[in-house]
């Protein structure tokens, strides 16, 4: 043990200052294609698309998810400013997570990135789309035909 740690049992469950801990590198990606990730606590869900910018809304901002019930091909997130169609198969556990709260990120195939998966039985998104308010702003030229933020 170190010095501050002999008077202080606790000390290894206390947070460490910014900089004074090694820092764990930011995930590199996987190697296989994950359609989402849960994880206990989650305030914001990352939306991932093959060739467009990723997207974090705050859950608290989520009004609805519509889905097709046990069939598990389709999804609509609706937030107060936007909504995000989702199509796929195998998303029953997808919607599960997004209806708890735990969903931490959903992503769109890339086929640039990623191989097929070999497990038909997995959640796979082969599409992800946004459609913002007429009054939001937008960042991509694919969400509203236009290259400039407004």
């Amino acid at each position: 043990m170190k010095g501050n740690e002999m008077n202080d049992p606790l000390a290894q469950f206390r947070k460490k200052p910014f900089g004074t801990a090694a820092q764990t590198p930011p995930p590199t990606g996987s190697d296989e294609y994950m359609a989402f990730d849960a994880k206990d606590k989650v305030a914001r869900l990352k939306i991932r698309r093959a060739n467009d910018p990723t997207r974090s809304p705050g859950y608290n901002y989520l009004l609805d998810i519509v889905y097709d019930g046990p069939f598990g091909t389709n999804f609509v997130l609706v937030f107060t400013f936007m909504m995000v169609f989702v199509r796929g198969r195998n998303l029953q556990n997808v919607v599960m997570a997004l209806e708890t709260g735990t969903a931490d990120f959903i992503q769109e195939f890339d086929s640039d990135r990623w191989q097929v998966p070999k497990d038909d039985k997995a959640p796979f998104i082969e599409s992800i789309m946004v459609s913002l308010q007429q009054s939001g702003p937008s960042f991509s030229e694919s969400e509203n035909g236009k290259k400039t933020v407004h």
